[in-house]
């Protein structure tokens, strides 16, 4: 085995390291050898679909002694192709590929050649290194210390990029690289292990190793999108390769794909349901994907074997947050509060207890400046002000939620929560134009029919009609029962002056429609009437259908100011008010009124 002294020498400016540990959540996978022992090239021959092999154990390997037998030619090529078979197993660089080759060598008749000795310590050490969840079930014979794939293994362990393994053969070129998967700080081997591992996988396409380690250096190199397309490749090539599946769920789960990285999570659980790591993965990633009955589940039996574990404390938190249990959640809370009260995500969690349950919004705002003090820049706290900032009309730390919400865009532009309540808040201020831009962005970034909405009412404020009725048509004929987008699609066809087809919409929605949607159907009926009787008798049903529909409640009001009965057009204010009290608009509107009714 090549010693680490050899290793450094071969580039001097590379230092030993400290042993180091692989990542904790074990995302690592392994290249197997495509060349034999001795640095020729080797065939790779992969195993069948769904072919496994036979468990290998100690007394199914014959003993080391053995003698292979003087065979013919014939014989001779035989065994030459068992070698290369063999050889292509460890190559493939999965557990069932490594079982496969261990499991030929157990049944070659020749007992255990040079090669065969070979096979079977490259990979019980790919296995330990690479696959801790997995067993070595076959004795590991020695090997000479100069052995250079080995010697590779060995120096990846100390954190160094071995370069004397030189790069005339598969092995030789991918198990350096092994060296991403521990705790190394070095970095400038990156270009040289990049380019290896693509001169690898040329070399053998069905390998998960060149793959996988290509998938941890996009990782450290902080190409999140190039890393999520290496391990899902990986996972596919061989799906016993868990480290790929964890590390393509987390990469998932990153990127706001919560119910897939779920699903792959689910998968890699149901081969190692004992693995407190696996049970983590599911809990985390069925949070991610906001299935809260499920990831409970997964919470619960965490917390049993680890009830001091924080993290998960607070995650369950969150889940009665969202469940609405907030007595159950606060208590919880309240204990954590014993022994940390600065904590990021107890801070998050608190203010919204305080907001939600016992509505409170001024102790929210109090406990998230706290929490921009400790955390400046945070992103999902910025967004947390912003959103109290918002329901309270009042600065946080002396920001608007505008300046808020923009602090988060600078440094995460396509933050979907962020364009979100931007769009919201020129639409509030009736800044259509400016509106556009936030909404037309979050539609790009996640066109989900929440966004599409925002959308539509940035276009239809900036009198954008006909692109409005585009974006608005679609939603109403994937939902024609959503009040929402019904309306919005109504209002669209009256701003154009299409009047025949709204009436037309209208008449053949409202026999089925449930008493929200009755209550839109006859607010846009109003707005469609010739006179004001007819205008006053389908508002009058429009809130009979729903007393809180704010725009039949404001057109009411609209109505009789015209009529100068200020007292009724009072008392419909009064109701818009009540249900909109953070609208200074409306607000300034009511103690105009006022002083005009105490004239």
């Amino acid at each position: 085995m090549i010693s680490v002294t050899r290793a450094i020498k071969a580039k001097h400016h590379y230092q030993a390291f400290p042993l180091a540990l692989l990542a904790a959540a074990v995302v690592s996978c392994a290249s197997s050898p495509s060349g034999s022992a001795g640095g020729g090239t080797s065939r790779l021959a992969g195993k069948s679909d769904g072919q496994k092999s036979a468990e290998v154990t100690p007394s199914s390997i014959q003993d080391a002694a053995g003698t292979p037998l003087a065979l013919p030619d014939r014989e001779r090529q035989n065994r030459s192709d068992l070698d290369s078979v063999i050889l292509s197993h460890v190559e493939t660089g999965s557990p069932d590929s490594l079982r496969q080759a261990v499991s030929l060598v157990a049944s070659d008749p020749r007992g255990m050649t040079e090669r065969n000795r070979f096979v079977l310590a490259i990979a019980g050490e790919l296995m330990k290194f690479l696959y801790p969840l997995e067993q070595v079930t076959w004795p590991l014979p020695s090997v000479p210390e100069s052995d250079r794939y080995l010697g590779a293994l060995k120096a990846s362990r100390l954190g160094v990029y071995d370069y004397s393994a030189g790069s005339s053969d598969f092995l030789a070129l991918t198990l350096p690289s092994a060296v991403l998967f521990t705790e190394s700080t070095q970095t400038d081997y990156y270009t040289d292990s990049e380019n290896a591992l693509r001169r690898a996988a040329a070399m053998n396409p069905r390998s998960v190793l060149p793959t996988l380690f290509s998938a941890r250096l996009a990782e450290k190199r902080g190409n999140s999108d190039a890393a999520l397309a290496f391990y899902e490749t990986a996972w596919k090539l061989d799906s016993s390769c868990y480290p790929a599946g964890v590390g393509y769920s987390r990469a998932l789960a990153a990127r706001g794909r919560g119910a897939d990285a779920y699903l792959a999570a689910k998968s890699l659980a149901a081969r190692y349901p004992s693995d407190q790591g696996m049970l983590r993965l599911c809990a985390e990633t069925s949070f991610a994907a906001g299935d809260w009955n499920t990831a409970d589940g997964y919470i619960l039996a965490v917390l049993k074997n680890n009830p001091d574990n924080t993290a998960y404390l607070l995650m369950r938190a969150r889940i009665l947050i969202e469940r609405k249990e907030f007595l159950k959640a606060n208590s919880l809370l309240d204990a954590f509060a014993t022994t940390n009260r600065t904590d990021r995500s107890y801070l998050l969690l608190k203010s919204r207890v305080v907001r939600e349950w016992n509505k409170n919004p001024v102790a929210a705002s109090a406990l998230l400046q706290e929490a921009l003090r400790l955390y400046p820049g945070d992103g999902e706290i910025l967004l947390s002000a912003a959103a109290v900032a918002y329901q309270t009309g009042q600065n946080v730390n002396n920001q608007s939620p505008r300046d808020l919400v923009q602090q988060v865009l600078g440094s995460d532009p396509d933050n979907t929560q962020a364009l979100y309540l931007l769009a919201e808040d020129f639409l509030a201020a009736k800044e259509w134009k400016s509106a556009l831009q936030p909404a037309q962005r979050l539609v790009s970034v996640n066109p989900s029919p929440e966004n599409q909405i925002v959308h539509v009412r940035a276009l239809l404020g900036a009198g954008d009609y006909a692109k409005a009725k585009s974006a608005a048509s679609s939603l109403y004929a994937a939902s024609p029962q959503s009040p929402q987008i019904t309306g919005l699609y109504l209002q669209s066809l009256v701003s154009l002056g299409e009047n025949a087809a709204a009436r037309a919409a209208i008449s053949s929605a409202l026999p089925d429609a449930s008493p929200a949607l009755k209550s839109v159907l006859h607010y846009y009926e109003s707005r469609l009437a010739g006179d004001a009787e007819s205008r006053l008798a389908s508002l009058r049903s429009s809130l009979l259908s729903d007393p809180r529909n704010q725009e039949s409640l404001f057109a009411m009001y609209e109505l009789y100011m015209e009529r100068k009965d200020y007292r009724k057009a009072q008392y419909y204010l009064k109701q818009v008010v009540s249900l909109d009290p953070s609208n200074g608009s409306l607000a300034r509107l009511l103690v105009n009124l006022d002083e005009l009714l105490a004239r």
